[in-house]
């Protein structure tokens, strides 16, 4: 590549800047091992609308937390509940999709699930954001830190202080 013969970095010390996931995130980070950078210009739009609309989101997690509540507890009243309240979730969902996109949705998620690209962007690209000027404050030596990522099982359950 061009960049890995211009500089005197190897690997992770480059950070490699690109607006296709397969292109050129994936391919740099696999082939060079470098630090990725992608560049997805409909996230701003997806700010926007991740803001505006928090009453609906939460009105969703809230959904979701009372339908599993109510899928362990298994009686047989439940059933009426557990259908009623999952219809009202798939009304919010379209509810929030069209909030994004009237005909596909947001391109990060479907309900409270991450896109096939999303995903990806999550596990392939080292940082991104909407445009490549979101980070001309940071010095060139500045390094970036994404926050622990739980599993399902510790998102549940409390941690106990010492």
């Amino acid at each position: 590549a061009v960049v890995s013969t211009q500089s005197t970095g190897e690997g992770p010390d480059i950070l490699y800047f690109g607006d296709h996931i397969y292109g050129d995130v994936v391919r740099s980070k696999k082939t060079n091992g470098w630090k990725t950078f992608l560049v997805v210009p409909e996230l701003k739009h997806d700010l926007e609308v991740w803001t505006r609309e928090t009453k609906l989101f939460e009105r969703h997690h809230q959904l979701e937390r009372q339908l599993g509540e109510f899928q362990a507890s298994g009686t047989s009243q439940d059933r009426e509940v557990i259908r009623k309240l999952d219809q009202e979730r798939k009304t919010i969902v379209d509810e929030i999709d069209a909030r994004y996109n009237p005909y596909f949705g947001s391109t990060f998620r479907k309900g409270g699930r991450l896109s096939c690209f999303a995903n990806q962007m999550d596990k392939y690209a080292d940082v991104y954001a909407s445009t490549i000027n979101n980070i001309v404050n940071y010095s060139l030596s500045h390094q970036f830190w994404s926050p622990p990522k739980l599993l399902p099982h510790e998102a549940t359950v409390a941690q106990q202080p010492e």
